[in-house]
């Protein structure tokens, strides 16, 4: 008899390719406000900003700043870090860049044939810890918005994975039990612990073999289409 009957599945670099698409739509961006001005090249550009992105995500999931101070500060902290101090050309970037990442066609090796192969058999939902207004756009953009049954989001109860009360909310609203239930993600931190913390079986997608996490997952696979052996 089949263990699980509901999924809960993360969007960014899970399904959707979300480093390829944001990577895409910042390029175009940065030519297109003439960002050259400032920065020796692109890559410069983003080895100042995805670090300082990554730790400002940290503290938005602790909830010590809010949605419009993460995309005022992300964007503004390479520019005064090149001595330009333009709130203004900032704010350009993000509405532009924002604007353009949903709309990229970019999803994970595998994802389609993954989620043909499992909307038979479960029921789906995505548990994602994304804005409101890019993630039902990006899974339309790419084609995959049928195949799930609910999107669940962070921003529905003002708490980020791992936050437990983002699981028990999830549960409550698909009427899933957790021993029926299994999550599918990237990241180690958010979306594995996070289903740990409740109780909840997971699969560890990793597939650039990261080590060094402080207990085993349920299951780990480096290629999504290594889950149909699991699922």
């Amino acid at each position: 008899m089949q263990k699980y009957k509901n999924l809960f599945i993360d969007l960014d670099d899970t399904v959707y390719d979300f480093s390829a698409a944001s990577r895409e739509a910042f390029k175009e961006t940065y030519d297109q406000l003439g960002y050259s001005r400032y920065f020796e090249s692109f890559e410069q550009y983003m080895s100042i900003y995805e670090p300082y992105n990554l730790e400002l995500w940290r503290i938005y999931g602790e909830g010590k700043i809010t949605k419009a101070e993460l995309n005022s500060r992300r964007y503004s902290h390479p520019l005064e870090v090149v001595g330009v101090n333009d709130p203004e050309l900032a704010a350009q970037f993000c509405t532009r860049a924002l604007g353009r990442i949903p709309t990229k066609n970019k999803l994970i090796d595998g994802a389609k044939e993954l989620l043909e192969y499992l909307r038979p058999k479960y029921k789906m939902y995505i548990l994602s810890n994304g804005f409101k207004e890019l993630q039902s756009h990006k899974m339309r953009s790419a084609g995959i918005d049928s195949y799930f049954d609910a999107l669940i989001l962070s921003e529905d109860i003002g708490v980020n994975k791992p936050h437990r009360k983002l699981y028990e909310h999830a549960m409550q609203t698909t009427s899933s039990r957790l021993e029926e239930s299994i999550m599918i993600g990237d990241m180690f931190d958010t979306d594995i612990a996070g289903a740990a913390g409740v109780g909840m079986d997971q699969i560890y997608f990793n597939p650039k073999g990261k080590k060094g996490h402080p207990f085993e997952p349920t299951f780990e696979v480096a290629h999504l289409l290594q889950i149909k052996e699991i699922l």
